[in-house]
């Protein structure tokens, strides 16, 4: 498990548990990679 918390700028580690250090470089690079969509997303689901 990871839990992430937006800064206002961009997505910040607040947890991990039992998650590689390889594999959690693949998650870092995936959330950064599609910070835009995740916070579109959810901004349509809870600003509606």
């Amino acid at each position: 498990m990871a839990k992430f918390d937006w800064d206002g700028t961009k997505f910040v580690l607040r947890e991990k548990i039992n998650i590689k250090a390889n594999d959690m470089k693949k998650i870092q690079a995936a959330i950064d990679e599609n910070a835009d969509l995740i916070i579109k997303h959810w901004n349509n689901h809870f600003n509606n």
